[in-house]
């Protein structure tokens, strides 16, 4: 903005600012730094500009290329936001270390109270002498010190406000817990949920055992009728949409790898154990996506063991259905029961099928990435939540869902896998997407759909 001719804002209201024209005289000595003959020789050359209390100087992202002296009163450098980064007095300088290569003010400067300022053009500073280009220079310099100073100890007082707060989130989050999941009421309901079939927890627990090989694990659904029923009977169902009939352990195998038939079996199974409501196939198909996206993740970042990662997707919502049926057993308390941890009734579900203590806890821990930074979650799960909390995440991008419902930390996360300097969108377009799309037959047709779309 020109210097004779700018306006300043008052109390809110634009008004003109007085500008005194060159010639005029400073008192001896009024300026710290610099020499009286320096002022003189400023005097004569550059007007000066009269401010009041509240009036700007420069708003953040006006276009200056003048170099304003401070000679009287004082003024604040602020940010966005409002806040004060420096106080500046009669010898400091605005302009200049102030703007960016294209002289864009990056800070908004504001009247204290009654000031002076004499504004030099980019044209008279170059014409200036170097002494006192160099005293004014060393000016600049002590005040750009100051500066970053203060930024430097207003980001330290930020970052241990920000871990103030997220202490006390996730503080407040635990205090929220009553121990109601294990409260008889709760053990009450869990008996009357259907367990999984003995031949399905078997398999979870040679799966949740690292000595097992894919071969033991093939060798026993072919040996079990039971879980080879189970897995022809999901591979041929509409919901993988396969254009080929499957008619044995085998092919299965061969088709979609061990991988996903272990999934197909597990799936179904679940879905057994599950009501056959509307809700409840939310439950189902929700879980099916998160499942092989879990999955996908662990391979790409090559961090825990996909095959367990990929159950623990499949059995994340587990709780939901201890949940409804508290719901529809005690309608009137559906409120209160709205706000329960659905992971602690899914932990406490899980445990009393006896299944391995590993599952159990990355269940009970998973919701953990929404109030709660990594160092939090025990070490013993917490690649497992952090993989469970990226599959999340993917979902939602995947379906055009708000990612931030998903916890304010997904940086953080990352990092706990090892991945720093990774963003989260890079990492699925660029790893995980292309390892979902390299297999859409094992894929449940609602994910293909979205991925294809």
């Amino acid at each position: 903005m020109a210097v004779a001719d700018s306006a300043a804002v008052s109390g809110g209201l634009s008004r003109h600012v007085p500008v005194q024209p060159p010639g005029h005289t400073i008192a001896s000595g009024a300026v710290a730094g610099l020499r009286d003959a320096d002022l003189a020789t400023l005097c004569s050359l550059a007007p000066i500009r009269v401010l009041d209390a509240g009036d700007f100087l420069l708003r953040a992202g006006d276009r200056d290329p003048a170099i304003h002296l401070l000679i009287k009163g004082e003024v604040l450098l602020q940010d966005g936001t409002g806040a004060t980064l420096l106080e500046m007095g009669p010898g400091d300088s605005i302009g200049g270390l102030d703007s960016d290569a294209a002289d864009v003010a990056l800070y908004s400067t504001i009247a204290r109270g009654p000031a002076s300022v004499l504004s030099l053009s980019r044209e008279t500073y170059d014409g200036l002498g170097e002494g006192i280009k160099l005293r004014l220079l060393s000016q600049r310099q002590l005040r750009q010190q100051a500066l970053m100073q203060r930024l430097a100890a207003r980001d330290r007082d930020l970052s241990a406000q920000n871990q103030a707060l997220v202490e006390a989130l996730y503080h407040s989050r635990l205090a929220t817990d009553t121990g109601f999941s294990r409260s008889e009421a709760v053990g009450e309901v869990i008996r009357k949920v259907p367990r999984l079939p003995v031949s399905t927890a078997t398999l979870l627990a040679k799966l949740f055992d690292e000595r097992t090989s894919h071969a033991e694990v093939v060798d026993l659904v072919k040996s079990d009728p039971s879980l080879t029923s189970t897995l022809l009977k999901a591979v041929n169902s509409p919901l993988y949409s396969l254009q080929h009939k499957i008619d044995n352990v085998n092919h299965a195998v061969t088709l979609l790898g061990f991988d996903a038939v272990h999934q197909l079996i597990l799936s179904e199974s679940m879905r057994k154990s599950l009501p056959e409501t509307p809700r409840f196939r939310e439950i189902y198909q929700r879980s099916l996506e998160t499942s092989q996206l879990a999955f996908a993740t662990a391979q790409a970042v090559g961090v825990g063991r996909p095959a367990e990662v990929s159950t623990i997707g499949l059995l994340r919502e587990i709780g939901g259905v201890v949940l409804e049926l508290l719901k529809s057993q005690n309608p009137r308390l559906e409120g209160l029961l709205a706000t329960m941890d659905s992971a602690g009734l899914g932990a406490e579900l899980l445990r009393a099928w006896n299944l391995p203590e590993g599952l159990c806890r990355s269940i009970q821990f998973q919701h953990y990435p929404e109030f709660a930074l990594p160092e939090h979650v025990p070490g013993d799960v917490r690649e497992n939540v952090a993989l469970l909390h990226l599959a999340n995440r993917f979902r939602d991008r995947i379906h055009a869902a708000d990612v931030s419902r998903n916890g304010p930390f997904p940086d953080a996360y990352l990092a706990a896998l090892g991945l720093t300097g990774v963003g989260e969108q890079d990492l699925f377009l660029h790893k995980v997407r292309p390892r979902l799309m390299a297999r859409p037959q094992a894929l449940p047709k609602s994910l293909a759909d979205a991925l294809a779309s």
